[in-house]
């Protein structure tokens, strides 16, 4: 169903598997201390946010819960230029954290700036996890 769902959306399959397994290791009942939900742990006001027609309960199931994921995704790398490091730590920290910690910025789609938030570390690990730093031959 994950695999399924990246790939009808056009998602690279091997992150959002990651993605959804760092989230919810797969328990599509997972709640989160801040009241994230289900698979991709989305909060209610995401879900709207996302998803103007949203009712809330519904994000216990897994496939709603996967396709709002993929949206919110789809969102994220729009406005992030289709950087991963950045959709990543912003899915993880917040869109609003994110943007203010590359303001003015010029963002290159390929860079790799998950440097950028070594302080914050669990952006910093939830980047890892879901992509590996490149080795260092």
């Amino acid at each position: 169903m994950t695999l399924g769902v990246a790939i009808y959306y056009k998602i690279d399959p091997k992150i959002f598997y990651h993605l959804i397994y760092t989230e919810s290791k797969f328990y599509n009942f997972a709640l989160s201390p801040s009241k994230a939900k289900g698979l991709g742990q989305i909060k209610e006001s995401t879900a709207f946010y996302i998803h103007q027609k949203h009712k809330p309960g519904k994000l216990y199931f897994p496939m709603y819960n996967l396709k709002l994921s993929a949206k919110y995704i789809l969102y994220l790398q729009e406005r992030f230029q289709g950087n991963w490091t950045l959709v990543l730590a912003a899915y993880n920290w917040g869109e609003y954290n994110v943007a203010q910690r590359i303001k003015g910025m010029s963002i290159d789609p390929h860079a790799d700036y998950r440097y950028k938030f070594k302080d914050i570390q669990e952006t910093y690990d939830y980047i890892n996890k879901i992509i590996p730093p490149a080795k260092k031959a």
